[in-house]
């Protein structure tokens, strides 16, 4: 059952690629007002496909000791997650996911790719039920 799940899931995501890329600042885990627009695209997105669920996973760079940056990347999560609750989705829709460090979209050597790390993705999924 999980298999047929999973294979739906992925089938699903290939056809939704409208999926979601927040960054944030340093140490920060506050929307920026350039993010906005982005995220109100996505709220649209969600309410059109309302049987969608999403997963939040919140990101950060290497800066920082491990459990203050996972605490970190679960606050960019909830954050997302508040902002589209107060938008009107169903908190039930939304998963959250603290990544912290651990899955970097790039090597962190940069000040420009730590920035790149320094993220809330968003995927969506169907649920059955």
């Amino acid at each position: 059952m999980q298999k047929i799940i999973l294979i739906i899931s992925l089938f699903i995501s290939s056809l939704f690629s409208n999926d979601l890329l927040v960054t944030f600042d340093s140490n920060s885990y506050k929307i920026n007002d350039s993010q906005k627009q982005q995220l109100e695209k996505y709220v649209d997105f969600l309410f059109t496909n309302y049987d969608l669920s999403i997963n939040l996973k919140g990101h950060t760079d290497s800066i920082g000791n491990d459990n203050d940056n996972m605490k970190l990347s679960i606050k960019r999560a909830e954050t997302i997650k508040a902002y589209f609750i107060n938008e009107g989705i169903i908190e039930s829709r939304i998963n959250t996911i603290a990544c912290g460090e651990t899955r970097p979209k790039v090597s962190n050597k940069t000040e420009e790719n730590r920035q790149m790390n320094r993220r809330v993705e968003a995927n969506s999924f169907v649920t059955f039920e």
